[in-house]
């Protein structure tokens, strides 16, 4: 169907200035880039294949004639973006009032900011700055997305979802999941102890039944109802069998596994230590329900004394042969960072070596490079409820893929000027998805329990 109304805006916003000032810094910048392989050509769906080098190729020769002997494993796994969007607004007195020193360094009078309507103003002032708050926001869910995520209260999911998450899948999010499932060898992991044991909450409700016709258990907000079915023990099989997969599919590291630890009972536990639950239960008819095994989460406290020196050490002795091929870094928690550099200054040592990265220096542990994410703290304490605080990953920059359509889609900014509203009105749209090529390529520590 096409537009009943077509007007083009005056001045033009030049697809030059996108380029410069938004696409360039947002999705291709350096501090992203130097950690990950960034994909900016990935419409939909692409396949990304993985091909296992063939061995026990060399025979003895005995016959005349060649035989052949080995194979190439080929195996592959599809990465699909998923669409995301940001709209911001801008009226220019408001722009004036807390902008203006960036205006006065750039050499804009006070007159200029008034010009909203311009797009000189709005590409060489605004676009760096909102470019600037679009890639901190891309890193968090870049890391931190999670289609699964659920608002909080007090740090318990509600079962409501959490939009500032849910847009795709992120690194973090893939690595505890498939941790969590046995997809990466629990050897590539190692624990991390802090000064407080953590523990996972754990109840167990056992079920007496009555004159009954159903039973209802509400976890985390969601309430879960199985119709009453010839005993106690064959009605809780029941619910298991009809709500476990449903309910260990919420909210990631932060939901709870249920399991029939005896008949006519289930146990709901934790998944990961530190994280609370909700947990209550009702019976429609004259039936009960009895709380036993009652254990309350514990959040991990700091971390022990060399507590991430023992960790980057025993992560190294974790690498995997595949691993030895590649260069490796090291990505680390805030917590991690200055619990190693409180040991090294006990020691009376030095830093050791550093190396240019990203035209900085870094620090190196055994020569392997190490990069501090303080937004990982961050954003441990605000998408997954502050548990497992204390994380590092080893990994190479070409097992971290960022898939978008980002610099390519000729439609994915707009800006005009509403001169009804006085407004200079943004929207950029793209699609946005990550992946880990090869579970063989990492090695974690305190991602999960």
């Amino acid at each position: 169907m096409s537009n009943i109304f077509s007007q083009s805006t005056s001045p033009a916003f030049k697809r030059q200035a996108i380029d410069e000032f938004f696409i360039q810094p947002m999705f291709m910048a350096e501090d992203i880039r130097g950690l990950i392989t960034v994909r900016t050509d990935i419409k939909g769906t692409e396949t990304l294949n993985r091909i296992g080098r063939p061995s026990m190729l060399t025979k003895p020769k005995t016959t005349p004639g060649f035989t052949p002997a080995g194979g190439f494993n080929l195996t592959y796994t599809d990465i699909t973006v998923k669409p995301m969007a940001l709209e911001f607004e801008q009226n220019a007195r408001s722009f004036w009032g807390s902008i203006v020193e960036q205006l006065l360094a750039s050499g804009y009078k006070e007159d200029d900011v008034e010009q909203m309507k311009s797009p000189d103003v709005w590409n060489k002032v605004m676009l760096p700055l909102i470019a600037q708050a679009g890639q901190d926001d891309l890193i968090r869910q870049m890391f931190f997305a999670n289609p699964a995520a659920e608002y909080f209260v007090n740090g318990i999911p509600t079962g409501s979802p959490d939009d500032n998450y849910t847009g795709y899948t992120g690194f973090i999010s893939w690595l505890q999941k498939d941790l969590l499932s046995g997809i990466i060898n629990s050897a590539q992991h190692v624990p991390v102890a802090s000064s407080i044991v953590a523990k996972k909450q754990e109840v167990v409700q056992t079920y007496t039944k009555g004159t009954d016709t159903a039973i209802t258990i509400t976890i985390n907000g969601m309430a879960y109802t199985q119709a009453y079915d010839t005993s106690a023990a064959v009605t809780i099989t029941n619910w298991l069998n009809a709500h476990k997969a449903t309910i260990e599919a919420r909210a990631g590291i932060n939901g709870v596994i249920v399991t029939n630890p005896s008949a006519g009972a289930i146990k709901v536990v934790s998944k990961a230590k530190g994280q609370s639950f909700d947990c209550t239960v009702a019976v429609t008819g004259t039936g009960t329900f009895a709380a036993t095994g009652v254990v309350a989460a514990v959040k991990a406290g700091s971390l022990s004394d060399n507590e991430a020196d023992a960790t980057l050490e025993d992560m190294i002795d974790a690498v995997t042969p595949e691993m030895h091929e590649y260069d490796l870094m090291f990505m680390l928690t805030s917590s991690m960072w200055r619990n190693l550099v409180h040991t090294l200054k006990d020691r009376q040592t030095v830093m050791g070596d550093a190396i240019l990265k990203n035209g900085l220096k870094v620090p190196t542990y055994e020569g392997f490079p190490i990069i501090v994410r303080p937004d990982w703290d961050k954003w441990i304490n605000v998408a997954q409820a502050g548990v497992q605080p204390h994380r590092a990953l080893l990994t190479t920059s070409k097992n971290l893929l960022f898939a978008t359509d980002g610099t390519s889609d000729s439609e994915m900014i707009e800006t005009w000027y509403n001169q009804e509203a006085q407004m200079r009105r943004y929207r950029v749209q793209y699609k946005a998805q990550t992946a880990y090529l090869h579970k063989e390529l990492v090695v974690l520590a305190g991602f999960i329990d």
